[in-house]
């Protein structure tokens, strides 16, 4: 409604149509209030929607925050409980090292002393050779000396008797045949 269409008496506007006007401006204002309010409403539910969605989207990113926080604390205490065990291999096998070592010394050191033993019994024999060798040869001497000396004080006419006769042998060897 305009003011125009406000009917006009001799002392201004009547009463009544400044009401209907009124009242027609406040149903307009309600229709529009209405509608504003049911477009709000509607606005509202689309964003409490919107929010019921995000929310979930949150729920189902903490959810996965936490099933890839469990599986990095699961591979990080893998990889420690890995690097513990790798130490702990380690310090076996060198211990296992330092064993092998420490026995394979001994074994080095008996076997030298077994070798020590024998060379000293090898020394030991050669010393025995060299004595028992120094005295044949002084025996041998001692004996040529003798020899010798018997040579010299025999007569030569005597041995004549101690000779073998080689011809009976040579009969006796003739008539075996």
């Amino acid at each position: 409604m305009k003011t125009d269409e406000l009917k006009t008496g001799f002392w201004g506007y009547k009463k009544f149509s400044v009401y209907q006007y009124i009242n027609s401006l406040e149903e307009q204002f309600s229709a529009q209030l209405l509608e504003k309010d049911r477009e709000s409403r509607a606005a509202l539910e689309q964003e409490q929607q919107r929010v019921h969605q995000l929310e979930q989207e949150v729920a189902d990113l903490r959810r996965q925050l936490e099933s890839r926080q469990n599986e990095q604390m699961l591979i990080s205490s893998t990889l420690l409980e890995a690097q513990r065990y790798a130490e702990q291999l380690k310090q076996e096998s060198n211990a296992r090292e330092q064993e092998a070592q420490r026995q394979m010394e001994e074994a080095l050191k008996l076997r030298d002393q077994i070798l020590a033993r024998y060379d000293s019994q090898i020394s030991h024999l050669r010393q025995q050779f060299a004595s028992v060798l120094q005295q044949m040869e002084a025996s041998a001497r001692q004996v040529s000396l003798e020899v010798a000396d018997l040579k010299a004080a025999a007569p030569d006419r005597n041995m004549s008797l101690f000779q073998r006769n080689p011809e009976p042998e040579a009969e006796e060897q003739r008539s075996e045949m």
